[in-house]
Formats: C-alpha cells, sequence, structure tokens
C-alpha cells in the first residue's frame, strides 16, 4: 500500500518539461536602471541619450513573436543599462525557472547589439505602471553577449539570434532584464534588439487530488503498524 501510495504521488507531482515563458501580450514596461530603481521610459524621439523609444519600435515588440525584419524590434535611446520587466501570464500566472534565454538581433546597426545581461526575478506585486524598486528582484544571472554579427532585414526573416544558458533552479513570477553595455557605445544613439523568449519549466501547484492524498498517507503509515 504505501509504494503505490508513492508511485500516486509521483504521477501526480511529476516531473516538468520545459516550456517558453514568455508570450505576446505579456504586461511589459521597458525603461533604464538607474542604480537602485529601474525608471519607466516613454515614447520619444531623440536627441541625447534618453530613456525613450519610436513608437514602432515599443518594448512590446521585444516578445510580439515577429523575429529579425520589418522593424520589429525594442529600440532605447537611453542606450547601457535599457532593457525591461515583464510579468509572463503562460502556465496560468504560475511562477517558473528560467533555465535559458534567447535573444534575437534587430535589421540593422550591430553597433547597437547589445553586449552584457543582467537577469532578475521577483515574487513581489510589481506595479508596471510606475518605476520599479530593484530591491523587490534578486540577481538569477549575468554575463557577456556575443551577438550576430549577420543581419536580416526582410519581413519573413527567421533571424540570428543567441542562446544563453541559465544556472538556476529559483522560480519567480516577473522578470527584470537589463543591458548594462551595448556592443559600441561611441557609435551609436541606442540599443536595440528583435526578440527574447525564456525557456523553462514552471513550478505547479498542488493538485486538490495530491492534497488528499497527502492527508492519507499517516493513516496509511497507522496500517503498517
Amino acid at each position: 500500500m504505501k509504494a503505490l501510495a508513492i508511485l500516486t504521488l509521483a504521477a501526480l507531482t511529476g516531473v516538468a518539461s520545459a516550456a517558453s515563458i514568455l508570450s505576446p501580450g505579456d504586461p511589459i514596461a521597458g525603461g533604464q536602471l538607474n542604480g537602485g530603481t529601474f525608471n519607466l521610459g516613454a515614447e520619444g524621439c531623440c536627441g541625447s541619450p534618453v530613456n525613450q523609444w519610436p513608437g514602432g519600435e515599443p518594448p512590446g515588440d521585444l516578445i510580439n513573436g515577429s523575429i529579425g525584419g520589418g522593424g520589429e524590434k525594442y529600440l532605447n535611446f537611453g542606450k547601457t543599462n535599457t532593457g525591461i520587466v515583464v510579468t509572463p501570464s503562460a502556465g496560468a500566472g504560475l511562477p517558473s525557472v528560467v533555465t535559458s534565454m534567447e535573444l534575437w538581433v534587430a535589421d540593422d546597426a550591430n553597433e547597437r547589439d547589445p553586449a552584457s545581461y543582467q537577469l532578475f526575478g521577483s515574487n513581489a506585486a510589481i506595479n508596471l505602471g510606475a518605476d520599479i524598486a530593484l530591491s523587490d528582484f534578486a540577481l538569477i544571472s549575468e554575463g557577456g553577449l556575443a551577438l550576430p554579427l549577420d543581419r536580416d532585414n526582410t519581413n519573413d526573416a527567421t533571424g540570428f539570434s543567441q542562446v544563453v544558458s541559465i544556472d538556476n533552479s529559483d522560480a519567480y513570477s516577473s522578470y527584470m532584464l537589463v543591458f548594462p553595455t551595448i556592443r559600441n557605445e561611441g557609435a551609436t544613439n541606442s540599443m536595440q534588439l528583435s526578440e527574447i523568449q525564456f525557456e523553462g519549466t514552471f513550478v505547479p501547484e498542488p493538485s486538490t487530488t495530491l492534497v488528499a492524498l497527502l492527508g492519507l498517507l499517516p493513516l496509511l503509515r497507522r496500517r503498517r503498524g
């Protein structure tokens, strides 16, 4: 009987399979990390480095599923330390464990490519309509990037990308991705990237069946005694 209970528990908990974590339409905010605060940006242009983006190249384009060509990209005139905060809606809003990240280059100007990244996670209630405190987040991973120099500006582009492995076992409900440096800051006025995707697993909540079975375990132990 005990063996049956253990097998049933294993079947109910299972081992989650890898999944794409970000989806078009996920709540997202673009901006720039300044010290301990992620300052939200806004649509605008251009001049000296400022935390703004063109109307046709907003933060949402970074997770809209359109890769490479056709101008589908997120561009920020703040250049360094720019990025996004996103709350994934896939997995019915369950927390997720990010274990890899793929980044696709935009359609032109490789000097704008991010050259490094910092990925943070949070389980706090994040308000994407106001500046966001870094203290609500924990650093998951950071490192350098070497995005492809190749470009593809056709509208049906599959794009060129880099996959980054993330050594992580912690689950979070929101993420901050920041690019501290770009490939050639002195030769450009902005940071840009076509698309990103996080891969990993969603952390399931215990099912009612599992909870009921856990409640039976003391009874099973007594019957063995």
